[in-house]
């Protein structure tokens, strides 16, 4: 994590005393921003992210930016060009990735709330990691203006923090459309569109006694520890008794979703990459001096960069090429399928639900295994670009799990109104 302090002013506004940290891939005018790669050494914005703009105009204090693994590229937490970012349950475990410092920041109160992004599960890994409070919004309802590309049409944006309040009060601040950004302008116009009320629902509150809750078959017992398991069925036994409708739901095609999340990831990442960061899909804005810094060293990027991101973007140039871009255009088609698919499952309960991560945070030498599935349960929201929070659910072996909540489209507010319904039930949150 690295200090740095940009001041709001002394007036008082929704924000005022709150400390922010923001992920190293979002700007913060005339601070470093090198998300974690040699790549961008030394390179300084200068401007705001839209979310850094409205959170000073919203009177919060900027007061670090945080560590993350390279461009914001894998979910182990070992891939920052400083090196791994270590638990603060157990340091001989990874926090997470992609932002695990911002979860780490936020469980060792060094922070109130961090601003992070999530295309797989980022947010809401190194949140479930490290016992706190990780929110990943509707697909544009957050604009994206100002931070790092990973994989334009699956990044979100959104807060962590040790409380839901905290979470909505940010998410309050941070949403709504921006004229620079297609990806939150596009959907203002549909019937499910609404913004705002997070804090209102929150504070209003539900009671578990009013809550249906469905629980998703396949995330919850396929692929996850035993540890995870009894943790999970414990604390919705605990609903249960609190009056909650329980319902067991299930999603044809489940296991699809790492194919198809993968394919889109990999193809954008490499056409990103091929285009020398220019902002095809964001109406070309772009800070210029971000592109051409991006361009410079983009050559070299080949010495320094990780294995792990390198590899991302030879295995999407590789399926481009080989299908003719055909298998990208088949993904982005069948992912609305799955949307589909997991909207189906909705109707009829508030929320569904499943364990965050299979299991707590893996140790470190552990922790790049190709067989360990970190975004399991995590990347169907982004696939079908659902709102999703976790919420802290107590430990086992001594290391934090989570519970993750997936609702409706832009019902953010309803969905952090039964996540804090569900905090009065759930150890440890």
């Amino acid at each position: 994590m690295t200090e740095c302090t940009t001041e709001p002013g002394v007036d008082r506004g929704p924000l005022s005393g709150l400390r922010v940290g923001v992920k190293d891939a979002i700007a913060v005018a005339d601070v470093p921003m090198e998300a974690a790669s040699g790549v961008l050494s030394g390179f300084v914005p200068r401007t705001d992210a839209t979310v850094v703009r409205r959170l000073l105009s919203a009177r919060a204090s900027i007061t670090a930016k945080t560590n993350l693994d390279e461009f914001a590229g894998s979910a182990h937490g070992t891939t920052a060009a400083s090196g791994p970012i270590t638990n603060p349950w157990d340091e001989t475990c990874t926090a997470g990735g992609s932002p695990g410092g911002s979860a780490v920041a936020v469980a060792r109160d060094r922070v109130d709330v961090a601003l992070s992004t999530d295309t797989g599960g980022s947010i809401r890994i190194p949140a479930a990691f490290c016992g706190v409070v990780g929110v990943k919004p509707t697909y544009g309802l957050v604009p994206l203006t100002g931070i790092v590309e990973n994989t334009y049409t699956q990044d979100h944006v959104g807060p962590m923090a040790n409380s839901i309040r905290d979470a909505a009060r940010t998410l309050e601040a941070i949403a709504g459309p921006d004229e620079g950004d297609p990806a939150s302008l596009t959907p203002t116009g549909g019937e499910s569109y609404q913004i705002g009320g997070y804090v209102d629902a929150v504070e209003r509150g539900r009671e578990p006694s009013d809550l249906t809750i469905g629980l998703l078959r396949e995330g919850a017992i396929t692929g996850v520890d035993d540890g995870v398991v009894e943790r999970t069925s414990a604390t919705l036994d605990r609903l249960a008794d609190a009056g909650a409708s329980l319902q067991s739901v299930s999603v044809d095609g489940y296991e699809h979703f790492k194919a198809v999340k993968n394919v889109v990831s990999v193809s954008e990442i490499a056409a990103h990459w091929r285009a020398y960061a220019a902002p095809y899909r964001r109406g070309g804005r772009v800070e210029p001096a971000y592109q051409a810094a991006f361009a410079d060293s983009r050559r070299d990027a080949s010495r320094t960069m990780n294995h792990f991101y390198k590899g991302k973007i030879l295995a999407g140039a590789y399926l481009m090429r080989e299908s003719s871009g055909t298998l990208y255009t088949n993904a982005r088609q069948f992912r609305e399928v799955l949307r589909e698919e997991l909207e189906d499952a909705l109707a009829g309960v508030d929320v569904l639900v499943t364990p965050t991560t299979p299991s707590t945070a893996p140790r470190l030498e552990e922790a790049d295994d190709p067989g360990f599935d970190y975004a399991l349960n995590t990347r169907p929201a982004n696939v079908t670009r659902l709102p999703a929070v976790t919420i802290p659910n107590g430990t086992v072996g001594g290391l934090p799990t989570g519970l993750q909540l997936i609702g409706s489209a832009f019902d953010e507010a309803e969905l952090l109104a039964a996540a804090a319904a569900l905090t009065e039930v759930t150890p440890g949150a």
